[in-house]
């Protein structure tokens, strides 16, 4: 079964927020569905977000190397 974190901290010296999302997959599962999966749960809990890849967005998006790789077969 997949296992989906959800941490939120205090941006040093800001205001604002960090929220990381992060999602262990099954062990079978393929980098895109890993990643498929990942976008599906991340647009359910902020539904209507929209995301900039810009320097200046207000929501940025930045992935991760897994703790492992994907073990396939």
């Amino acid at each position: 079964m997949a296992e989906l974190t959800i941490a939120v901290r205090r941006l040093p010296g800001s205001d604002g927020l960090g929220v990381r999302v992060s999602l262990e997959s099954d062990d079978d599962a393929l980098p895109h569905e890993h990643e498929a999966e990942h976008r599906r749960l991340v647009a359910r809990l902020f539904p209507g977000l929209v995301v900039a890849d810009e320097p200046e967005a207000r929501v940025r998006v930045r992935g991760e190397r897994p703790a492992r790789d994907p073990v396939v077969g």
